[in-house]
């Protein structure tokens, strides 16, 4: 999955950064000039699976543990810390991993929570697997129903953007606190600019997008962040960087001019993962989540009844 905004200068901007980019480019390009629309089914198959896998156990703080499970036929790996009854949940970006939220560990412990970190399928430790924003977004409300509730959820990039679907998808969901980081708006630029970074022709990136409508049974124009958070009816922080290279900052002008009842924050140099472990960005969003700690309806719940 690549992302950027309409502005063609970020054409070589990507979340997907296959392990050898320049082979898959130089193949793909190779059969459009025989098959075009074989390009095109090529490039979507690209376009599902994650393949630059991070494993980087030796960040967690001692005492995370891994929990393997299988949800909806996929397999992922939870990563755990902390014993409080309160629990947090990290969605990373594409070809991240849970280990991309390290730095917000031993914070989240010492202010009493739980923080439960999950390598999507095809991510980190899970084993490799296609993936796509509706998939996560399942996996993600599946997660709540047996791993939670959760307090709030915090995901960075496509993991932003998945939770943003889940929360407006599935009503158990519908209120929790969420914060965002540096995840795009709208899924058909994002198309767009993938097709830009392969080279394909204006036919087959229309081609591609139709055969992604129709394998996934949705309409591009409405998969969009901005319009996700509209249903939501929990508290919402988004956070995004100046220096963003590969989600640039009018991507939140977009988000910002549909939802003012968001709350927003705007860093400067720290780009689209060092976002992810800079001190004073985490203790904002520390105390995003703390401050919203007793607003969800499941929590309240859970705890009045002794199922946490």
């Amino acid at each position: 999955m690549t992302t950027s905004n309409e502005n063609s200068q970020q054409k070589n901007s990507t979340i997907v950064r296959p392990v050898n980019q320049k082979i898959v480019l130089q193949t793909i390009e190779l059969i459009s000039k025989v098959n075009p629309m074989l390009g095109a089914d090529l490039s979507l198959q690209v376009f599902t699976t994650p393949m630059a896998k991070k494993k980087r156990n030796h960040l967690f703080p001692l005492g995370t543990y891994q929990k393997e499970m299988t949800i909806l036929d996929k397999k992922i790996v939870l990563h755990k810390y902390g014993q409080g009854p309160r629990k947090v949940l990290f969605v990373h970006g594409w070809e991240g991993a849970a280990s991309d939220f390290h730095k917000f560990f031993i914070p989240l412990k010492e202010a009493g929570y739980q923080a439960v970190a999950i390598d999507l399928p095809g991510h980190g430790n899970s084993p490799r697997s296609k993936l796509n924003a509706a998939q996560a977004a399942e996996i993600i409300s599946y997660l709540e129903l047996i791993q939670g509730p959760f307090s709030a959820i915090i995901g960075h990039s496509f993991g932003g953007f998945s939770t943003a679907l889940a929360t407006s998808k599935y009503s158990e969901l519908s209120d929790i606190p969420f914060v965002s980081i540096g995840a795009p708006n709208k899924l058909k630029n994002i198309i767009r600019s993938f097709a830009d970074v392969l080279n394909l022709s204006h036919l087959q990136k229309n081609y591609l997008e139709v055969k992604l409508e129709e394998k996934y049974h949705i309409n591009t124009n409405d998969f969009q962040f901005s319009k996700f958070i509209q249903y939501h009816q929990g508290p919402i922080l988004i956070v995004h960087d100046e220096n963003d290279k590969q989600v640039p900052i009018s991507t939140l002008d977009e988000i910002q001019k549909k939802n003012q009842q968001a709350q927003y924050i705007k860093t400067q140099k720290l780009g689209h993962n060092r976002i992810l472990r800079d001190v004073k960005v985490i203790e904002q969003i520390l105390d995003f989540v703390i401050q919203y700690k007793d607003s969800r309806v499941q929590f309240e719940n859970a705890f009045k009844y002794g199922l946490i």
